[in-house]
């Protein structure tokens, strides 16, 4: 099991470049949103969402990485 002294070291050896991603991924989990119960608006963005991927009104991950060239 880990610790937080042993969170404490893995951080203190991130390499700068990391620290943002690291730092946004640990305020995702402090956030937790994923207990929020969804507002009429978002239940609105999920219907639209979901009628967009049912008539094909999407782009690929694979389609998106060849068009962004990555």
């Amino acid at each position: 099991m880990c610790s937080k002294e042993q969170l404490h070291s893995l951080v203190d050896m991130l390499p700068e470049a990391e620290v943002l991603a690291a730092s946004r991924y640990l305020q995702f989990l402090v956030n937790d949103v994923a207990d929020e119960p969804l507002t009429e608006d978002g239940w609105r963005d999920v219907r639209i969402g979901m009628a967009e991927i049912a008539s094909g009104e999407f782009t690929t991950l694979a389609d998106l990485t060849r068009e962004l060239k990555l």
